[in-house]
C-alpha cells in the first residue's frame, strides 16, 4: 500500500541502500528524457538504445519497477508547486540538499531571488513584440529560466549552459515539463566558447527532448561562439555584443542575460 508520505524524495533515497544515489539520480534524469521523446505511434523512444542500456545495470533488481513510479510522482509534485511561492524545481532542491557539499562551490540560487532577478531582466519582455532570447551561462538547475519564462512567458526562447552534465539534464527536464518549448541547454564550459560536448533541444513538434552530439547543429552552440568572436572583434559590453550578433543569425533580436 502507497505511503501517504511518500514523496519523490522518499521515492529516490530508497536507491541509495543498493546503489550510489547521485549516479541514480543522473540515471533517472536519462531514462526519463528518453521516455518523453518518443517515436509518434511505434510505442518506443527515439533512444530506446540510451534507455536500455541505462536501465540494464538494475536488470536484476526489482527497483528498476521504481523508477516510472518515481518520475510520475516527481511530475505530480511539480503540478502541485506550479503556483507556490518556492517554485516547482523538485529536481534542484533534491539535488542541493542530497549533492551540493560544504565548500564546493556549487550553489542554486534560492526560487525568490530568481524570481526577483527576473522582474529585473525580463520585465519588460512581455510588452515587446520580439521573440526574446533569454540565455543563463551557468544555469545549474535551470530555476533562474523558469523563473524568467514565468515573467516573459513561453514564447520566447530559452537557453541554458552548464558545466555539470547532470545539471544540463535536470535543466532540460525542467524546460520540457513546464511546457518551455522552444529551449536548448549545452553541456560545455560557457567561459570557452569552443566547449561542446553535447546539447539537448526541447521542442514540441516533434515532441520530446533530442540529443544533439554535432556541434554544428546546434543552434545555442552557434549563438555562443559567434559572440565570442564578435567580443574579440569590438570591446563592447556583453549584451550589446550578443544582442548585435543575434541580429545576424536569427529573427529574434533580442538576448536577455543571467
Amino acid at each position: 500500500m502507497k505511503s501517504k508520505t511518500e514523496t519523490f524524495a522518499t521515492m529516490m533515497e530508497s536507491f541509495a541502500y543498493r546503489y550510489d544515489l547521485r549516479a541514480t539520480f543522473d540515471d533517472l534524469l536519462t531514462m526519463s528524457m528518453c521516455a518523453v521523446t518518443q517515436i509518434p505511434g511505434a510505442g518506443k523512444s527515439h533512444y530506446e538504445d540510451l534507455y536500455l542500456q541505462t536501465v540494464a545495470k538494475y536488470n536484476t533488481d526489482d527497483l528498476r519497477f521504481h523508477f516510472p513510479k518515481v518520475f510520475a510522482r516527481l511530475t505530480v509534485e511539480m503540478e502541485e508547486r506550479l503556483d507556490v511561492g518556492s517554485g516547482n524545481d523538485v529536481l534542484g532542491d533534491f539535488y542541493e540538499q542530497n549533492f551540493c557539499r560544504k565548500n564546493s562551490g556549487q550553489f542554486f540560487t534560492p526560487w525568490p531571488i530568481c524570481r526577483f532577478m527576473a522582474q529585473i531582466v525580463c520585465g519588460d519582455v512581455k510588452e515587446s513584440e520580439e521573440t526574446m532570447r533569454i540565455l543563463d551561462p551557468c544555469c545549474g538547475s535551470g530555476r533562474m529560466l523558469l523563473a524568467g519564462s514565468k515573467v516573459a512567458g513561453p514564447a520566447h526562447e530559452y537557453y541554458g549552459i552548464d558545466i555539470d552534465h547532470t545539471c544540463v539534464k535536470m535543466t532540460a527536464l525542467n524546460l520540457f515539463l513546464n511546457g518551455r518549448f522552444h529551449s536548448e541547454v549545452m553541456w560545455g564550459d560557457a567561459l570557452s566558447p569552443g566547449d561542446f560536448r553535447i546539447s539537448y533541444a526541447i521542442s514540441f513538434l516533434p515532441l520530446g527532448i533530442f540529443r544533439i552530439e554535432n556541434k554544428e547543429e546546434s543552434k545555442l552552440w552557434h549563438l555562443h561562439k559567434n559572440s565570442f568572436e564578435r567580443k574579440s572583434e569590438v570591446a563592447k559590453p556583453a549584451v550589446a555584443f550578443i544582442s548585435e550578433d543575434i541580429k545576424q543569425t536569427g529573427p529574434a533580436s533580442q538576448l536577455k542575460l543571467f
